[in-house]
Protein backbone atom coordinates (compact mmCIF):
# COMPACT_ATOMS: atom_id res chain seq x y z
CA UNK A 1 0.00 0.00 0.00
CA UNK A 2 1.54 3.29 -1.10
CA UNK A 3 0.93 6.60 0.67
CA UNK A 4 1.10 10.00 -1.02
CA UNK A 5 1.68 12.76 1.53
CA UNK A 6 0.40 16.17 0.40
CA UNK A 7 1.71 19.31 2.12
CA UNK A 8 0.12 22.53 0.83
CA UNK A 9 2.32 25.51 1.66
CA UNK A 10 2.01 29.26 1.50
CA UNK A 11 4.79 31.42 2.97
CA UNK A 12 6.09 28.64 5.22
CA UNK A 13 9.84 29.27 4.93
CA UNK A 14 10.30 29.17 8.72
CA UNK A 15 8.63 25.82 9.30
CA UNK A 16 8.71 23.74 6.10
CA UNK A 17 12.22 22.33 6.61
CA UNK A 18 11.41 20.99 10.08
CA UNK A 19 8.20 19.49 8.71
CA UNK A 20 10.01 17.74 5.86
CA UNK A 21 12.74 16.40 8.17
CA UNK A 22 9.94 14.94 10.27
CA UNK A 23 8.22 13.36 7.25
CA UNK A 24 11.48 11.89 5.93
CA UNK A 25 12.01 10.21 9.30
CA UNK A 26 8.78 8.22 8.88
CA UNK A 27 9.84 4.57 8.72
CA UNK A 28 7.11 3.38 6.35
CA UNK A 29 8.95 2.59 3.07
CA UNK A 30 6.31 2.95 0.34
CA UNK A 31 5.58 6.66 0.40
CA UNK A 32 6.03 9.85 -1.57
CA UNK A 33 6.18 13.39 -0.20
CA UNK A 34 4.66 16.15 -2.32
CA UNK A 35 4.89 19.82 -1.36
CA UNK A 36 2.58 22.17 -3.23
CA UNK A 37 3.72 25.76 -3.05
CA UNK A 38 0.75 28.05 -3.58
CA UNK A 39 2.66 31.00 -5.10
CA UNK A 40 4.49 31.92 -1.89
CA UNK A 41 6.09 35.36 -1.70
CA UNK A 42 8.86 34.26 0.67
CA UNK A 43 11.61 31.62 0.37
CA UNK A 44 9.41 28.55 0.81
CA UNK A 45 10.36 27.19 -2.63
CA UNK A 46 14.09 27.55 -1.96
CA UNK A 47 13.74 25.70 1.33
CA UNK A 48 11.87 22.83 -0.30
CA UNK A 49 14.31 22.61 -3.20
CA UNK A 50 17.09 21.68 -0.76
CA UNK A 51 15.19 18.41 -0.17
CA UNK A 52 15.01 17.45 -3.85
CA UNK A 53 17.93 15.02 -3.53
CA UNK A 54 16.05 13.25 -0.72
CA UNK A 55 13.06 12.50 -2.91
CA UNK A 56 10.72 15.34 -1.99
CA UNK A 57 8.54 16.39 -4.94
CA UNK A 58 7.82 20.10 -5.36
CA UNK A 59 4.86 21.49 -7.30
CA UNK A 60 4.97 25.24 -7.90
CA UNK A 61 1.69 26.98 -8.56
CA UNK A 62 1.92 30.26 -10.43
CA UNK A 63 -1.25 31.73 -8.91
CA UNK A 64 -2.39 31.64 -5.32
CA UNK A 65 -5.60 29.64 -5.17
CA UNK A 66 -5.97 28.55 -1.57
CA UNK A 67 -5.44 25.37 0.37
CA UNK A 68 -7.98 23.22 -1.47
CA UNK A 69 -6.64 24.25 -4.89
CA UNK A 70 -3.11 23.40 -3.76
CA UNK A 71 -4.25 20.00 -2.51
CA UNK A 72 -5.94 19.27 -5.84
CA UNK A 73 -2.68 20.10 -7.65
CA UNK A 74 -0.95 17.55 -5.44
CA UNK A 75 -3.74 15.02 -5.91
CA UNK A 76 -3.31 15.13 -9.68
CA UNK A 77 0.38 14.25 -9.26
CA UNK A 78 0.01 11.63 -6.54
CA UNK A 79 0.62 7.95 -7.37
CA UNK A 80 -0.29 6.36 -4.03
CA UNK A 81 -3.47 4.48 -3.18
CA UNK A 82 -3.88 6.51 0.01
CA UNK A 83 -3.77 10.32 0.11
CA UNK A 84 -2.46 11.78 3.37
CA UNK A 85 -2.71 15.48 4.20
CA UNK A 86 -0.89 17.56 6.79
CA UNK A 87 0.28 21.14 7.28
CA UNK A 88 3.69 22.67 6.62
CA UNK A 89 4.14 23.61 10.29
CA UNK A 90 3.51 20.11 11.61
CA UNK A 91 5.73 17.32 12.96
CA UNK A 92 4.79 13.64 12.79
CA UNK A 93 6.03 10.47 14.50
CA UNK A 94 8.17 7.82 12.73
CA UNK A 95 5.20 5.42 12.93
CA UNK A 96 2.68 7.90 11.52
CA UNK A 97 1.84 6.03 8.30
CA UNK A 98 1.92 2.60 9.96
CA UNK A 99 -0.83 3.80 12.30
CA UNK A 100 -2.93 4.74 9.27
CA UNK A 101 -2.17 1.51 7.43
CA UNK A 102 -3.60 -0.78 10.09
CA UNK A 103 -7.06 0.73 9.59
CA UNK A 104 -7.06 0.43 5.80
CA UNK A 105 -6.73 -3.35 6.11
CA UNK A 106 -10.51 -3.11 6.45
CA UNK A 107 -11.78 -2.50 2.92
CA UNK A 108 -14.86 -0.71 4.24
CA UNK A 109 -12.69 2.06 5.71
CA UNK A 110 -12.52 5.02 3.31
CA UNK A 111 -10.76 7.53 5.56
CA UNK A 112 -8.95 7.85 8.87
CA UNK A 113 -8.53 11.01 10.91
CA UNK A 114 -5.90 11.46 13.60
CA UNK A 115 -5.37 13.72 16.60
CA UNK A 116 -3.27 16.85 16.91
CA UNK A 117 -1.57 18.67 19.77
CA UNK A 118 0.30 21.94 20.21
CA UNK A 119 3.87 22.00 19.04
CA UNK A 120 4.28 25.35 20.81
CA UNK A 121 2.93 24.12 24.15
CA UNK A 122 5.34 26.40 26.00
CA UNK A 123 2.85 29.19 25.35
CA UNK A 124 0.00 29.11 27.90
CA UNK A 125 -2.78 29.97 25.45
CA UNK A 126 -1.55 27.49 22.86
CA UNK A 127 -1.26 24.76 25.50
CA UNK A 128 -4.71 25.47 26.96
CA UNK A 129 -6.24 25.35 23.47
CA UNK A 130 -4.45 22.09 22.78
CA UNK A 131 -5.73 20.58 26.04
CA UNK A 132 -9.27 21.69 25.18
CA UNK A 133 -8.98 20.00 21.79
CA UNK A 134 -7.69 16.86 23.48
CA UNK A 135 -10.81 16.86 25.67
CA UNK A 136 -13.19 17.34 22.73
CA UNK A 137 -11.36 15.04 20.31
CA UNK A 138 -9.92 12.46 22.69
CA UNK A 139 -11.89 12.25 25.92
CA UNK A 140 -15.25 12.90 24.21
CA UNK A 141 -14.01 11.19 21.00
CA UNK A 142 -15.40 13.96 18.80
CA UNK A 143 -18.94 13.37 20.10
CA UNK A 144 -19.76 17.07 19.67
CA UNK A 145 -17.76 17.59 16.49
CA UNK A 146 -19.44 16.65 13.20
CA UNK A 147 -16.29 15.59 11.38
CA UNK A 148 -13.58 12.99 12.06
CA UNK A 149 -11.02 14.10 9.48
CA UNK A 150 -8.91 17.24 9.62
CA UNK A 151 -6.55 18.79 7.12
CA UNK A 152 -3.61 18.49 9.48
CA UNK A 153 -3.81 14.73 10.02
CA UNK A 154 -5.93 12.54 7.77
CA UNK A 155 -5.67 9.73 5.23
CA UNK A 156 -8.17 9.00 2.45
CA UNK A 157 -8.44 6.36 -0.25
CA UNK A 158 -7.46 8.06 -3.50
CA UNK A 159 -10.11 6.40 -5.67
CA UNK A 160 -12.86 7.51 -3.27
CA UNK A 161 -11.45 11.02 -3.11
CA UNK A 162 -11.40 11.28 -6.91
CA UNK A 163 -14.97 9.95 -7.12
CA UNK A 164 -16.02 12.76 -4.79
CA UNK A 165 -14.38 15.36 -7.02
CA UNK A 166 -11.30 15.96 -4.88
CA UNK A 167 -11.12 18.94 -2.53
CA UNK A 168 -13.82 21.57 -2.95
CA UNK A 169 -11.98 24.76 -3.91
CA UNK A 170 -15.02 26.92 -3.13
CA UNK A 171 -15.48 25.49 0.38
CA UNK A 172 -13.40 28.28 1.98
CA UNK A 173 -11.95 27.19 5.31
CA UNK A 174 -14.09 24.06 5.47
CA UNK A 175 -12.83 21.80 2.70
CA UNK A 176 -11.87 19.12 5.24
CA UNK A 177 -15.23 19.29 7.05
CA UNK A 178 -17.20 19.14 3.80
CA UNK A 179 -15.09 16.24 2.58
CA UNK A 180 -15.59 14.44 5.88
CA UNK A 181 -19.38 14.64 5.53
CA UNK A 182 -19.18 13.26 1.99
CA UNK A 183 -16.89 10.45 3.09
CA UNK A 184 -19.34 9.48 5.84
CA UNK A 185 -21.86 8.64 3.13
CA UNK A 186 -19.48 6.48 1.11
CA UNK A 187 -18.03 4.20 3.76
CA UNK A 188 -16.51 3.90 7.21
CA UNK A 189 -14.61 6.92 8.57
CA UNK A 190 -12.46 6.28 11.65
CA UNK A 191 -11.01 8.63 14.22
CA UNK A 192 -7.79 7.37 15.80
CA UNK A 193 -6.78 9.38 18.92
CA UNK A 194 -3.51 7.43 19.15
CA UNK A 195 -2.26 8.81 15.84
CA UNK A 196 -1.01 12.21 16.99
CA UNK A 197 0.80 15.01 15.14
CA UNK A 198 2.17 18.22 16.61
CA UNK A 199 1.28 21.51 14.96
CA UNK A 200 1.46 25.23 15.66
CA UNK A 201 -1.49 26.62 17.63
CA UNK A 202 -2.59 30.26 17.91
CA UNK A 203 -0.81 31.85 20.85
CA UNK A 204 -2.87 35.03 21.30
CA UNK A 205 -6.51 35.66 22.19
CA UNK A 206 -6.94 37.37 18.82
CA UNK A 207 -5.53 34.32 17.04
CA UNK A 208 -7.86 31.96 18.92
CA UNK A 209 -10.85 34.19 18.22
CA UNK A 210 -10.12 34.60 14.51
CA UNK A 211 -9.56 30.90 13.86
CA UNK A 212 -12.86 29.88 15.47
CA UNK A 213 -14.62 32.84 13.89
CA UNK A 214 -13.50 31.81 10.38
CA UNK A 215 -14.46 28.20 10.97
CA UNK A 216 -17.88 29.33 12.19
CA UNK A 217 -18.24 31.67 9.21
CA UNK A 218 -17.46 28.84 6.82
CA UNK A 219 -20.04 26.66 8.59
CA UNK A 220 -22.61 29.46 8.30
CA UNK A 221 -22.02 29.53 4.55
CA UNK A 222 -22.76 25.81 4.43
CA UNK A 223 -25.96 26.23 6.41
CA UNK A 224 -27.06 28.92 3.96
CA UNK A 225 -26.49 26.47 1.11
CA UNK A 226 -29.23 24.26 2.56
CA UNK A 227 -27.05 21.49 3.88
CA UNK A 228 -28.93 18.33 4.92
CA UNK A 229 -29.91 18.38 8.58
CA UNK A 230 -27.20 16.91 10.82
CA UNK A 231 -27.85 16.97 14.56
CA UNK A 232 -24.16 17.35 15.46
CA UNK A 233 -23.94 20.57 13.46
CA UNK A 234 -26.61 22.15 15.65
CA UNK A 235 -25.41 21.05 19.11
CA UNK A 236 -22.73 23.72 19.59
CA UNK A 237 -24.72 26.76 18.33
CA UNK A 238 -27.86 25.60 20.14
CA UNK A 239 -26.06 25.22 23.48
CA UNK A 240 -24.36 28.59 23.20
CA UNK A 241 -27.55 30.40 22.13
CA UNK A 242 -29.36 28.84 25.09
CA UNK A 243 -26.51 30.03 27.32
CA UNK A 244 -26.70 33.58 25.94
CA UNK A 245 -30.50 33.82 26.12
CA UNK A 246 -30.59 32.43 29.67
CA UNK A 247 -28.03 35.04 30.75
CA UNK A 248 -30.12 37.88 29.30
CA UNK A 249 -33.31 36.56 30.92
CA UNK A 250 -31.54 36.01 34.24
CA UNK A 251 -30.17 39.58 34.33
CA UNK A 252 -33.52 41.04 33.23
CA UNK A 253 -35.48 39.22 35.95
CA UNK A 254 -33.20 39.96 38.91
CA UNK A 255 -35.22 43.08 39.90
CA UNK A 256 -38.36 40.89 40.02
CA UNK A 257 -37.10 38.79 42.90
CA UNK A 258 -35.81 35.28 43.46
CA UNK A 259 -39.05 33.55 42.54
CA UNK A 260 -38.77 34.95 39.02
CA UNK A 261 -35.03 34.83 38.38
CA UNK A 262 -34.37 31.43 40.05
CA UNK A 263 -35.24 29.23 37.05
CA UNK A 264 -33.35 31.22 34.37
CA UNK A 265 -30.49 31.65 36.85
CA UNK A 266 -30.33 27.91 37.49
CA UNK A 267 -30.42 27.22 33.76
CA UNK A 268 -27.67 29.77 33.12
CA UNK A 269 -25.53 28.37 35.94
CA UNK A 270 -25.88 24.84 34.64
CA UNK A 271 -24.82 25.82 31.13
CA UNK A 272 -21.98 27.97 32.51
CA UNK A 273 -20.68 24.96 34.41
CA UNK A 274 -20.94 22.81 31.31
CA UNK A 275 -19.04 25.34 29.20
CA UNK A 276 -16.34 26.14 31.76
CA UNK A 277 -15.96 24.33 35.06
CA UNK A 278 -16.50 20.85 33.62
CA UNK A 279 -13.41 21.30 31.47
CA UNK A 280 -11.12 22.13 34.38
CA UNK A 281 -11.11 18.73 36.18
CA UNK A 282 -11.10 16.85 32.87
CA UNK A 283 -8.28 19.08 31.65
CA UNK A 284 -6.33 18.36 34.84
CA UNK A 285 -6.68 14.62 34.24
CA UNK A 286 -5.56 14.99 30.61
CA UNK A 287 -2.53 17.06 31.61
CA UNK A 288 -1.50 14.66 34.38
CA UNK A 289 -1.78 11.68 32.01
CA UNK A 290 0.39 13.40 29.42
CA UNK A 291 2.95 14.59 31.95
CA UNK A 292 2.17 18.28 31.45
CA UNK A 293 3.63 20.25 34.35
CA UNK A 294 1.82 23.55 33.70
CA UNK A 295 -1.38 22.69 35.57
CA UNK A 296 -1.59 25.75 37.83
CA UNK A 297 -1.13 28.24 34.98
CA UNK A 298 -3.14 26.44 32.28
CA UNK A 299 -6.31 25.43 34.14
CA UNK A 300 -7.55 29.01 34.87
CA UNK A 301 -7.30 29.77 31.15
CA UNK A 302 -9.13 26.53 30.40
CA UNK A 303 -12.07 27.79 32.47
CA UNK A 304 -12.50 30.83 30.19
CA UNK A 305 -11.37 29.48 26.84
CA UNK A 306 -14.47 27.40 25.90
CA UNK A 307 -16.76 30.45 26.16
CA UNK A 308 -14.45 32.62 24.05
CA UNK A 309 -14.08 29.96 21.36
CA UNK A 310 -17.75 29.06 21.21
CA UNK A 311 -18.84 32.69 21.07
CA UNK A 312 -16.43 33.31 18.18
CA UNK A 313 -17.67 30.17 16.41
CA UNK A 314 -21.38 30.95 16.77
CA UNK A 315 -20.89 34.64 15.93
CA UNK A 316 -18.98 33.66 12.79
CA UNK A 317 -21.65 31.13 11.89
CA UNK A 318 -24.36 33.78 12.24
CA UNK A 319 -22.52 36.26 10.01
CA UNK A 320 -21.66 33.58 7.46
CA UNK A 321 -25.30 32.59 7.21
CA UNK A 322 -26.52 36.19 6.93
CA UNK A 323 -23.90 37.49 4.48
CA UNK A 324 -23.76 34.32 2.44
CA UNK A 325 -20.49 34.96 0.63
CA UNK A 326 -16.89 34.15 1.45
CA UNK A 327 -15.60 37.27 -0.31
CA UNK A 328 -16.90 39.32 2.60
CA UNK A 329 -13.86 38.21 4.60
CA UNK A 330 -10.40 36.77 4.02
CA UNK A 331 -9.21 34.31 1.34
CA UNK A 332 -8.91 30.59 2.01
CA UNK A 333 -5.32 30.59 3.31
CA UNK A 334 -5.10 31.10 7.04
CA UNK A 335 -4.16 34.63 7.87
CA UNK A 336 -0.70 35.11 9.32
CA UNK A 337 -0.24 36.71 12.69
CA UNK A 338 3.42 36.95 13.58
CA UNK A 339 4.93 33.50 13.24
CA UNK A 340 1.74 31.54 13.74
CA UNK A 341 -1.11 30.47 11.52
CA UNK A 342 -4.61 30.85 12.83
Amino acid sequence: MKFSILIPAYNEEKSISTCLDSLLSVTYPDKEIIVIDDASSDHTVKEVETFANRGVILIKREKNGGRAAALNSGLSRATGEIIVTTDADTDVSPHWLALFERHFADEEVVAVGGAYKAQNKGNLLANATSVLDQILNGTFRKSFIPNKVSGVNSAIRKDILLDLGGFNESAWWSEDSELGWKLDKTGKVIYDPENVVYTQYPDTWEGIWMRKFYWGYAMGLKFRQHMPFRLKLWIRPAVFMAFFVSLIVFLATIPCGMRVYFVPGLFFGTLLSALTLVYVPIGAIVMIRTGDTGLAKTLPILAILPIVREFAYVYGMFLGYCKGKSSALKPSWKRKQGKEKL
